[in-house]
């Protein structure tokens, strides 16, 4: 049974065995006495035992795990033999340093920071030029509407800064040891000796121990708790936003794609489903825009209920970041390619003269084809249908019908057909493929409620408005179902399903023209 001892380490507490404290005892003792004669021994020491805390917490499977003699050992292997770093102003210190280079860690470069350092942080991460760096988030935020500012918040947020000697040196890639340790504090020191020149630190350091300092370092205890009891908060409100909505977003997923896929659902008609591409890559394309920022928000949340939360690592970083901007481009590719495809628009005008009778009633309504739909209602849902040869059309009764007086004798409908495209010539390459029908059988006018052309114009916004001319003397009588489909109003709702005749400018019911009529021959 060994002996257990409580020690703490820059501020961090451990339970170590007896064994392993006379030896990282004696490991400590014997660097303070190399670095007896340094002016910066206090702050190379505590960089050190930042350092080893570090290590003893990595090397840790839960809190109250003892340090025992092998993690020591262990510690030391990587930080180096004390009697192999005795500090000689004539030696080369970058010599040791060079035979080991350990991999990056990223970190924020509070030193060269502009706005939060997450650029100068990316800069020793990647390996890539600090103006190339910042000049990309400058252009991407442009270009993704914003988007990238929201990354770059979420970066600041989850990526701590480099304060200590340790972190600054896992930021540039370089082996956390004693030489270095040293060598990178002797810089910083040597920088603020030259700043701060000759200062009397006794004096400096009893008036910082003044009440009105107590006071303040008192307040920062009090305002330092409530920091953390605000993060921890923030932490689980952030992860449960997170978290619903990355459940969501994999439910959208695997629902939308799986039926995508499998072609058991039909997405013709929504408009989130209009890049122009398979419905299945569309919706991965959305989830992974949505999915990858909240992600990103959960390590954070994570990361502020739990501080030594592990990094996903660089690899991970960069894959995430790359699919992130290359789905935003496809997208924004995708999309203004869309709209410039509807940028023009043209329309194909059929006029035909029917020959009516002045004594029949012409009667008027909206037919439709059983065999593509038992719908009469006017709609701009479209869908793939068989005609009768077994051809694959696009049905739609996006069709608007209006009424006109003639000028002359003649029934006539004026047919417009209208689509969208690229240029006004295939906009009305694309109106002519257009197939509307209507005939006069026995005074009887029946206008299709629908329109085929080729499935490819899905989403051309294709549509049909007729105009019928009706003769001034002539007695006509409007079905119901008409009413749907009238986009300019020419009859009250009352006038159909009535005999309508024509009198003082206006289409009215018979019976009121007749008594107009009696009543003026009356007088």
């Amino acid at each position: 049974m060994n002996k257990t001892i409580n020690i703490n380490l820059a501020n961090v507490f451990f339970h170590i065995d007896e064994d392993a404290f006379i030896k990282l005892d004696r490991y400590l003792k014997t660097i303070e006495s190399y670095l007896a004669k340094e002016e910066s021994k206090d702050e190379i020491l505590q960089d050190i035992e930042a350092r080893i805390a570090e290590l003893f917490t990595e090397s840790m499977i839960h809190e109250k795990q003892v340090i025992t003699l092998s993690q020591v050992n262990d510690m030391i292997a990587i930080m180096g033999e004390p009697e192999a770093y005795k500090i000689d102003d004539g030696d080369d210190s970058t010599s040791s340093s060079s035979k080991f280079k350990s991999s990056r860690k990223l970190y924020r470069d509070i030193e060269n920071n502009y706005i939060g350092g997450v650029s100068a942080g990316l800069h020793h991460y990647l390996g890539l030029n600090l103006l190339v760096i910042r000049l990309i988030w400058i252009i991407s935020a442009l270009f993704s509407f914003g988007a990238t500012v929201a990354i770059y918040v979420i970066l600041w947020a989850v990526t701590p800064a480099a304060r200590t000697t340790a972190q600054k040196l896992d930021m540039q890639g370089e082996p956390v040891n004693l030489t270095n340790i040293e060598r990178k504090v002797k810089e910083s020191y040597s920088k603020f000796a030259d700043k701060v020149g000759d200062i009397d630190y006794d004096k400096y350091e009893q008036q910082t121990r003044s009440g009105i300092t107590k006071f303040f370092d008192g307040l920062g205890e009090v305002l330092k708790a409530l920091g953390v009891f605000i993060s921890k908060f923030l932490g689980i409100i952030l992860l449960i936003i997170s978290g619903v909505v990355l459940v969501g977003s994999m439910i959208f997923l695997f629902s939308f794609g799986t039926i995508s896929i499998f072609e058991l659902g039909d997405f013709n008609n929504m408009d989130m489903f209009s890049l122009g591409i398979p419905y299945w890559i569309q919706v991965v394309l959305f989830f992974l825009v949505g999915a990858i920022p909240f992600f990103y928000l959960l390590i954070l949340s994570l990361k502020l209920l739990f501080s030594n939360l592990k990094s996903i690592g660089r690899i991970s970083h960069i894959t995430l970041i790359g699919i992130w901007i290359l789905c935003i481009i496809v997208i924004t590719t995708l999309s203004v390619k869309k709209q410039l495809e509807l940028s023009y628009d043209a329309e194909v005008i059929e006029v035909k003269s029917l020959a009516l009778t002045s004594e029949d009633t012409l009667r008027i309504k909206m037919d439709t084809n059983l065999m593509y739909s038992d719908d009469l209602r006017q709609s701009k849902l479209q869908k793939i249908v068989k005609d009768g040869s077994n051809t694959s059309r696009l049905y739609s009764s996006n069709v608007y019908v209006n009424f006109r007086t003639s000028d002359d004798e003649e029934l006539k409908v004026r047919v417009t057909k209208k689509s969208y495209g690229s240029s006004e010539s295939i906009a009305r390459e694309r109106a002519s493929l257009v197939d509307y029908d209507f005939e006069l059988d026995n005074s009887n006018l029946k206008l299709d409620n629908y329109f085929l052309t080729m499935p490819e114009f899905m989403k051309q916004n294709v549509k049909v408005e007729v105009t019928v001319y009706i003769p001034e003397d002539q007695i006509i009588y409007l079905d119901k179902n008409l009413m749907d489909f009238s986009r300019v109003r020419n009859f009250r709702s009352s006038d159909y399903n009535t005999y309508l005749g024509y009198d003082q400018n206006t289409w009215k019911p018979l019976d009121s023209i007749i008594k107009t009529d009696s009543l003026t021959t009356q007088n």
